[in-house]
């Protein structure tokens, strides 16, 4: 049974796990080979990048929101290789989120989309990467995360998970999903300002000079490289608002071999750290999103032109 799994996860390296949400994003643009740029990553992007905003201040792009909630390296990594190795999609220009999250909990060890992306590369690239940061009890917890993935055969979603998915945010509204419109309820106003003022506070405190993981950095760099040999360019993206590791993400710029758009400079930016423009700890409101979008496009522009 362990070898009819290999020789499963060896056939289809990059579709291992499911989630019937991304999957209807993706069978979606195979139909639809007019859009030429591409956004991936978690749900600072599927609820933050509202791609209609960003598209009528470009000429001539049109782009799609590929984001999916709690999708961190792996699940990119993984999306970002079924991308370039299926002809049917045809971007010029894809942005992924750039982060710094390979670890695994006792709630991934469960959850098939997440032990589902742990194929070889994957594998390989968490070990690797968690080996560099001496924490061995993630390296067991990714050989682990490899065997469930082995020997969890059922996973493709039935059919109609995957239609019930086509929803407005799908077919109409390019993949954007702000959480104004979902189940997910807002945070309180004096709860959130209090945490809010507590990272930013810690955000500026921090005068730690960070390293790069050099395995994250040789793996996003290849990823550059297998883009132009099919004429994409790869943009890096680093949302706001900040997170409490915003300092360590920006360390990965001046090594990284494609553009980063940075959103992490709280100074800058600092309408993505109001309460009107927030739903909850990490995430903007639409509000908030309809900013971050509108002031990404002319920083897109300069890279697309």
């Amino acid at each position: 049974m362990f070898i009819i799994g290999l020789i499963k996860i060896a056939l289809y390296p990059n579709r291992n796990y499911s989630y019937p949400f991304l999957d209807a994003k993706l069978e979606y643009l195979k139909k639809h080979p007019e859009y030429n740029v591409y956004f991936v990553g978690s749900s600072r992007v599927n609820n933050q990048i509202d791609c209609k905003l960003i598209d009528s201040k470009i000429n001539g792009i049109k782009s799609y929101n590929l984001g999916a909630s709690a999708s961190f390296d792996l699940e990119s990594f993984q999306t970002m290789e079924y991308i370039l190795e299926n002809p049917s999609f045809k971007p010029k220009y894809i942005v992924m989120e750039l982060q710094d999250r390979v670890k695994i909990t006792k709630l991934n060890l469960k959850t098939e989309r997440s032990f589902g992306v742990f194929n070889y590369d994957n594998t390989l690239f968490a070990v690797e990467s968690q080996q560099e940061a001496k924490n061995y009890k993630q390296i067991a917890l990714s050989l682990v995360s490899f065997v469930f993935n082995v020997f969890h055969f059922n996973k493709k979603p039935d059919e109609r998970e995957v239609q019930k998915a086509h929803n407005y945010s799908i077919d109409q509204n390019q993949g954007f999903s702000p959480l104004d419109s979902s189940g997910i309820p807002r945070t309180k106003e004096a709860e959130l300002n209090k945490v809010i003022k507590r990272r930013l506070n810690n955000y500026y405190a921090d005068h730690e000079i960070y390293k790069p993981n050099s395995v994250v950095v040789k793996k996003i760099n290849e990823l550059a490289e297998k883009c132009r040999k099919r004429n994409i360019q790869l943009i890096m993206f680093i949302p706001g608002p900040a997170e409490p590791n915003g300092k360590k993400l920006q360390a990965y710029i001046k090594v990284l071999n494609t553009p980063v758009i940075n959103f992490m400079n709280p100074a800058e930016y600092p309408e993505l750290y109001w309460y009107e423009n927030r739903w909850d700890y990490g995430h903007l409101n639409e509000k908030g999103a309809k900013i971050l979008s509108s002031k990404m496009a002319p920083l897109l522009e300069t890279i697309v032109k």
